[in-house]
């Protein structure tokens, strides 16, 4: 099959569950949907010298795909063989949609037994995360959870974690004794995987920290801290991945890469031998970009090689290429910038904020929308008892199941957060919104954790947004949402549009034939920016600024509908690729218009390594 790769910088089992997210205790009111695994029937001891790998395969084995929530409360599970997640099911289509969530990941600890993988020609991971062989397992979570492989396990791995569209591993620490460990964290072991998330990580040992590869999905990491590794602190093999901040602190290499890597707001510390190797490493023709990175203890800060030969790499000594020596890089292109318009090369550089993170309210306080009459099942419809429940007074909204229906739902009043446990509203049926945003009490609000919104989320208010893991049709902005801030983290879809807004995003997929992204007017960044099937990918105009560190195109339907990216008088930047297997990609790559003038870069007009387009500053 063809197979096309481009370059784009643009620029213009009922059970309480008590859990903690890294910010104190946090509990869920009683559902069936949310599973303790220290009860029964699972049982599971966690005091650190039964072993429970019997008893958590068991609750994995009747849980996995079922919309729910795996809890493991404060403890030790001493496991003695690779805890799997199951394919299939004879009476149930196992899609994933499942959450492994610990009470804290510095008090709930997967510990694999000494010497249980001892052959590191073996390796084999404490757990494993399913997949049946498409990209098609989706909204997989492991959260709050230390994975601890012991020691005398040289080919321990530990975690295999696969999911598409949505899924992430967040706040989970991955721990190996010396000279234990081949990998921590492996999202390498099967192709296709992701689009998915690691945010707030730390992985202790091992011979490499994290490891990456294969040409698809895309992979978007956060807050990622490495030590203490024997190969590498990071490996990437072909994968498009995009990093911010990360800290490394390493006698070895802190990344190696020869797909596309974006690194910004990146500390690098070289401990030992550190002083004869790059702290990055981009071999076998691997496009880079980075930003703001300081590097100490190095030979270099990176060493950018067209070689296949990674070792090669460590005998450079001079500055091979511009900016690139080190010890720190403000900003640094393994392949220059040009413009359809002349344009500063460098990135726009818009300011960043972090996703915020909301208060854990009391579930006694909580409204569970199934006591108002809502049907977890999502066979009747539920829109005024879920209205209802959102009218009741409660700041929290629990959705445990699936639902139906049949009106718009409007958050208001002193509603700050909506919750599911990955269930579906209107699956697959895209006639009206699920949830409009409206004035409310509380100045920032959440909706978060649900496996499909068939209409979307419309913002009629100028409040802060977080939507956070979640699929959805739609999103879209009215004239009220004007200046005010929306989040995105972890979110896929298929049409977005804003207006005047400030949107910062991580980990985004959108997924439909025609305009995917619309920034009108406002300030949109993308950390990790993943599309399929053809259209315009982002459109940006009204003086709007669009930035989109790092991603790819998987362009899987007609390249020829649409210019790839469109900026009419307004300025965009994007570190961005293509990956096309059926022989069509896209045929324009960017048109821009500036006073009246519109231009085209097309495919046929040559290769694109960087393409900028800035025509005002704002």
């Amino acid at each position: 099959m063809n197979r096309t790769h481009i370059l784009l910088l643009l620029f213009a089992s009922a059970a309480v569950l008590v859990t903690n997210l890294c910010a104190g205790d946090r509990s869920f009111p009683q559902h069936a949907n949310v599973v303790d695994v220290t009860r029964p029937p699972y049982s599971a001891k966690g005091d650190g010298v039964t072993d429970d790998t019997e008893a958590i395969q068991r609750a994995l084995n009747e849980n996995v795909g079922w919309h729910r929530v795996l809890y493991f409360p404060k403890g030790t599970y001493l496991i003695s063989a690779t805890l799997t997640w199951p394919k299939h099911f004879a009476k149930h289509d196992n899609w994933g949609f499942t959450t492994l969530r610990g009470a804290d990941r510095n008090t709930t600890v997967l510990r694999l037994k000494d010497g249980t993988f001892t052959d590191d020609n073996k390796p084999a991971a404490v757990m494993w995360c399913g997949g049946f062989g498409s990209g098609d397992w989706f909204h997989n979570y492991v959260e709050n959870l230390t994975f601890d492989v012991g020691g005398r396990n040289p080919g321990a791995v530990g975690l295999q974690f696969y999911s598409n569209n949505t899924g992430a591993v967040r706040d989970c620490r991955f721990v190996a004794g010396e000279g234990s460990g081949a990998v921590g964290l492996d999202l390498a072991h099967r192709d296709m995987n992701g689009p998915l998330l690691v945010k707030n990580c730390e992985v202790v040992g091992f011979a490499r920290g994290v490891m990456a590869a294969r040409a698809v999905n895309s992979q978007t990491f956060e807050n990622l801290t490495l030590r203490g590794q024997r190969q590498v602190g990071l490996a990437n093999e072909g994968q498009p991945v995009s990093i911010r901040g990360l800290v490394s602190e390493n006698a070895v290499p802190a990344v190696s890469t020869y797909g596309r890597l974006l690194l910004t707001d990146v500390r690098l510390t070289g401990r030992g031998d550190a002083a004869k190797h790059p702290a990055v490493v981009n071999y076998n023709g691997g496009l880079v970009f980075l930003r703001d990175v300081k590097t100490s203890g190095y030979k270099r800060a990176l060493a950018d090689m067209t070689t296949p030969d990674f070792a090669a790499a460590y005998r450079i000594a001079g500055e091979d290429k511009p900016g690139s020596l080190g010890p720190d890089i403000a900003e640094y292109s393994s392949h220059a910038a040009t413009g359809v318009f002349p344009s500063p090369a460098e990135s726009l550089r818009l300011p960043v904020k972090d996703t915020p993170q909301a208060d854990w309210d009391d579930p006694a306080k909580w409204a569970v929308v199934d006591t108002f009459g809502a049907d977890p099942t999502g066979k009747a419809d539920s829109a005024a008892a879920i209205q209802k429940a959102i009218d009741s007074g409660a700041t929290t909204v629990f959705l445990p199941g699936h639902y139906r229906s049949t009106a718009t739902i409007v958050v208001r009043g002193k509603v700050k957060r909506v919750l599911g446990v990955g269930g579906q509203i209107n699956y697959g049926k895209r006639d009206l919104i699920n949830f409009r945003i409206a004035d409310g009490d509380p100045p920032v609000v959440w909706l978060e954790h649900f496996g499909h919104l068939g209409g979307g989320v419309e913002i009629d208010a100028k409040r802060t947004v977080v939507l956070r893991s979640l699929e959805t049709h739609t999103i879209r902005s009215t004239e009220k949402s004007e200046g005010g801030e929306v989040f995105l983290e972890d979110v896929v879809g298929d049409n977005f549009r804003f207006r005047k807004q400030r949107v910062w995003a991580r980990q985004l997929n959108v997924e439909n034939e025609g305009t995917h992204l619309t920034n009108n007017g406002g300030d949109v960044w993308v950390l990790g920016y993943k599309t399929e099937r053809g259209g315009t990918l982002a459109h940006t105009l009204g003086g709007g600024r669009t930035e989109v560190l790092g991603g790819f195109s998987y362009t899987t339907t007609a390249g020829k509908l649409a210019p790839m990216f469109v900026n009419d008088d307004s300025s965009m930047w994007a570190f961005f690729g293509e990956v096309c297997y059926n022989g069509d990609p896209f045929a324009v790559l960017i048109r821009e218009s500036r006073l009246g003038v519109t231009k085209e870069f097309k495919r046929a007009d040559g290769a694109v390594s960087a393409y900028s387009g800035r025509p005002t500053a704002k």
